[in-house]
C-alpha cells in the first residue's frame, strides 16, 4: 500500500516526518494545531520534501536520516512522536544510526569499529542551533544576535499594540501624542 510521507520544516530548526494520503490537508491540520505534538510545540514553517508512492516503513527511515543530519533532539515522526525520547530510545537510535554511517558504535567516531575502540569518551555530536525570535518568525545562528533583535521586535511590537492614555489612541503613547482631541471627542 503506498503512501506519501510528508517532511515538515519547523521553527527553531527542528523537523517534523509523516505519511498521509493528502498531504495538503494533513499539513493544514499541523497548521491549526491539530497535528502532532511536536508540531504543537514548534510551529510548521513549510513542507520541505515530498516523497510520493512511498512505503508506510518508509517513513521511519526518513525520520533516522534526518535525525542523523539535524540531531535526535531535532526530529520526529514515525515510530518516534514523543517530544521526550526515553533514555533507550536514544540509545538504540545512536547505535543504528551510528552502524548505519559505519561509526564506532561505542565512540561514535570515525575510523574504526566497536572491537576496536580504545575511547574513554563518547563522541558530543554538535549540531547548528537556532534560537527564535519570540515576537516574530526569524531564526537566529547565535542566541546574542536572537536577543538583541528580541529587543528591538519587542519595542516596535509593544509600541504598536498600546494605547495612548491621553487621547485613547492605538498606536503610540503619551510622550508621543500630539493630538488635540480625545478619541470620544473631547478637547485635550
Amino acid at each position: 500500500m503506498a503512501t506519501t510521507i510528508y517532511i515538515l520544516r519547523l521553527q527553531g530548526g527542528r523537523y517534523y516526518v509523516g505519511k498521509t494520503d493528502d498531504v495538503d490537508r494533513r499539513y493544514q491540520q499541523h497548521m491549526k494545531g491539530y497535528g502532532s505534538a511536536w508540531t504543537k510545540k514548534y510551529s510548521p514553517i513549510c513542507i520541505a520534501k515530498q516523497i510520493p508512492n512511498a512505503s508506510p516503513f518508509d517513513e521511519d527511515r526518513y525520520v533516522k536520516e534526518y535525525m542523523d543530519i539535524y540531531g535526535i533532539q531535532n526530529v520526529r515522526g514515525g515510530s518516534y512522536v514523543s517530544i521526550k525520547l526515553t533514555e533507550e530510545q536514544e540509545n538504540a537510535l545512536k547505535l543504528e544510526i551510528r552502524a548505519a554511517t559505519d561509526k564506532c558504535t561505542r565512540c561514535g567516531r570515525d575510523g574504526h569499529f566497536a572491537k576496536n575502540c580504545y575511547a574513554t569518551t563518547e563522541l558530543v555530536e554538535s549540531f547548528d542551533e537556532e534560537w527564535e525570535c519570540d515576537y516574530c518568525d526569524r531564526t537566529f545562528t547565535t542566541k546574542f544576535g536572537c536577543g538583541v533583535h528580541e529587543k528591538s521586535c519587542k519595542e516596535k511590537n509593544s509600541r504598536v499594540s498600546g494605547k495612548c492614555y491621553r487621547c485613547g489612541r492605538e498606536g503610540h503613547y503619551s510622550p508621543e501624542c500630539y493630538a488635540s482631541r480625545h478619541v470620544k471627542g473631547y478637547e485635550l
